[in-house]
């Protein structure tokens, strides 16, 4: 207790260099915290929306692995009629040929993800739950069904135009209810519009119902043999390669973040050896009073720790309040929180910051430990 004392008023008698010090270190953290929170939402995000996807398989083009809305429309007409056919063989409930097409810019208001659902099929297949709130649930030739949020951040209504290209031009015949799930992003209209829009026959991917008591990882097999060239992946499959994605652009934010992270340790490193040349004489006095080479290393790191610690924890509430903002404007965009400071993430912000304290604070602790008693009493 008298040691942290004794830290305390070290760094009160400096508070300028102090707190600007703790500012370099609250920085830093929450900026690593910001950049790494958006991999923790968009994990959770992920895994929710995955979780209520209807059909168990998605087959999508060999090398194409992932998810279905990056897929390219590579699979023809011909695959699709080979894979009805092992499908009838394997007793599947359903095989639903579908096309993705995003348009518009990075305002949530002005984008839109279009889905292509053939003629009968609506999203209740593929997103259990989605009910219609008005008009229609199932798309119809020139019509579209869109999910909620996409009508009301776009002000959309019953018969108002969409317009997909300057050729192709839907209305729109249904509005579905907040779900809380993707479908509430999406609007939904006829595979052939799509495809002329993108001047194909193909398709992006075959989503594949199963009826109960089916296996997918079984199904899923049987249908890669049957038909060469493409890849069947389970939800499973799908939600490890988002994992493993994940953890790649984890990396990739943190090794951004470090940048911030040095800066804030030689801001640390800087303020403590400061300290220590200024209070020579000081540590000269402790020493001959007894005080042992290992007690000035202690104080000195612990003085380093000290500032570490309250850097990081202030950036982490700073990183916890802008993340909090954030989730403020994408739940009302787009119905999902895209940043999320969890108990593991807060953990390991911390972690970092004593670290950075820790290195930064040893170099100049072992030089004061060194310092001789003779050359410390006569400095003025």
């Amino acid at each position: 207790m008298e040691l942290f004392l004794l830290v305390l008023r070290n760094l009160l008698a400096r508070p300028v260099r102090s707190l600007l010090t703790l500012l370099g270190v609250l920085v830093a953290t929450a900026s690593m915290v910001l950049f790494l929170s958006f991999g923790e939402g968009l994990r959770r995000a992920l895994f929710q929306e995955l979780s209520r996807v209807g059909p168990a398989i998605q087959v999508v083009p060999e090398g194409a692995e992932g998810f279905v809305f990056g897929a390219l429309p590579e699979i023809p007409p011909e695959t699709l009629k080979a894979l009805e056919e092992a499908g009838k063989a394997l007793g599947v409930r359903a095989l639903v040929p579908t096309l993705f097409l995003a348009r518009g810019g990075f305002d949530p208001a002005t984008s839109f993800f279009f889905q292509g659902l053939p003629q009968g099929v609506g999203p209740d297949l593929l997103y259990p739950g989605v009910k219609a709130k008005e008009g229609r649930l199932r798309p119809t030739e020139g019509g579209a069904v869109v999910g909620g949020k996409v009508a009301k951040r776009s002000q959309l209504s019953l018969g108002s135009p969409l317009r997909l290209s300057p050729q192709v031009s839907l209305k729109v015949v249904g509005i579905l209810e907040e779900s809380g799930g993707l479908a509430d992003n999406l609007i939904f209209v006829p595979l052939a519009p799509l495809q002329r829009v993108l001047g194909t026959e193909n398709f992006s991917a075959i989503l594949v119902a199963l009826n109960p008591g089916q296996k997918a990882e079984a199904v899923a097999r049987a249908l890669e043999e049957a038909v060469p060239g493409l890849k069947a992946q389970t939800t499973g499959d799908v939600m490890r390669f988002a994992e493993r994605a994940l953890r790649i652009s984890d990396l990739v934010r943190f090794g951004i973040s470090l940048v911030a992270l040095v800066v804030g340790g030689l801001l640390v490193a800087n303020t403590v050896m400061m300290s220590v040349y200024e209070r020579t004489r000081e540590f000269g006095v402790m020493r001959a009073l007894g005080a042992r080479r290992g007690f000035i290393f202690r104080l000195v790191v612990l003085e380093a720790l000290l500032l570490a610690l309250l850097g990081g924890t202030l950036g982490l509430a700073l990183g916890g309040a802008v993340s909090f903002a954030i989730n403020l404007y994408t739940l009302d965009q787009v119905g999902l929180a895209l940043s999320a400071v969890t108990p593991r993430l807060s953990l390991f912000a911390l972690l970092v910051a004593l670290l950075l304290g820790l290195v930064a604070g040893l170099l100049p602790a072992y030089h004061a430990s060194r310092i001789p008693v003779v050359e410390a009493l006569g400095r003025v």
